[in-house]
């Protein structure tokens, strides 16, 4: 899902990416609430609740002269989503779209995770093709987000047979992941073996923050209130 017609959330997004090293964002989740439980490839044994199957997601890009324009494709649940800034994949000749597409997959089918480390939630196979089916050619980084269901600490990327860490960013309160790429492929959330297995574990973590946010605002509120009111006297 191509996010010409949300162009106000496509700046959300493309702003979160740039702002990184700043402040923490919501990349796909807005507001304070926690957010929709998460959609299994494969559901574990223990969820709480039925599982709704994930989404895919595609979405067609212009090709200028200097490259491609900037956009966001997302899945069409909001579990994953690139952002490309303006010229990330080279022109071609003859070219004038880009075919981008995410697509969920079982991570069980792929190599398995470095040693210690354990899979969080779906892998997602991100692809981009140019007119005629080459695969496309990255001029510079973009970013690749995946929500996560557990407790995930870093993003991988898939080398064929075996994995690569990314320098991942995360928003806990949203249970998002996010890093920078410069080759598009299989992607994955992972944590560590020893960290907390449970599925509704990232529910509760999503309320957590939620309130922890909250609290910080009725904090600051308060403050400034008794503030005025010393002022005043």
């Amino acid at each position: 899902m191509l996010l010409w017609g949300a162009a106000a959330a496509a700046l959300y997004l493309a702003a979160g990416a740039y702002v990184w090293t700043r402040a923490p964002v919501r990349l796909l989740y807005e507001g304070e609430a926690p957010p929709p439980p998460y959609r299994w490839v494969r559901p574990p044994a223990n969820l709480p609740e039925p599982n709704q199957p994930p989404e895919s997601g595609t979405g067609a890009i212009p090709l200028t002269p200097n490259g491609s324009q900037s956009a966001s494709v997302l899945a069409d649940d909001g579990q994953a989503a690139i952002i490309f800034r303006f010229g990330a994949i080279a022109p071609r000749a003859g070219a004038s779209t880009v075919r981008v597409s995410i697509v969920p997959l079982d991570p069980a089918t792929l190599s398995p995770p470095p040693p210690g480390l354990r899979v969080d939630g779906n892998a997602y196979r991100m692809e981009g093709t140019y007119q005629g089916g080459a695969p496309i050619s990255l001029a510079q980084p973009v970013t690749v987000v995946l929500r996560y269901p557990r407790h995930a600490t870093m993003l991988l990327r898939s080398t064929g047979d075996g994995w690569s860490r990314l320098d991942a960013h995360i928003v806990a309160g949203a249970l998002q992941i996010f890093a920078s790429t410069d080759h598009l492929g299989m992607f994955v959330a992972a944590a560590p073996m020893t960290s907390p297995p449970v599925a509704w574990l990232g529910y509760l973590a999503g309320g957590a923050a939620a309130l922890g946010v909250l609290a910080a605002v009725a904090a600051r509120t308060l403050g400034r209130r008794r503030g005025a009111g010393a002022r005043r006297r």
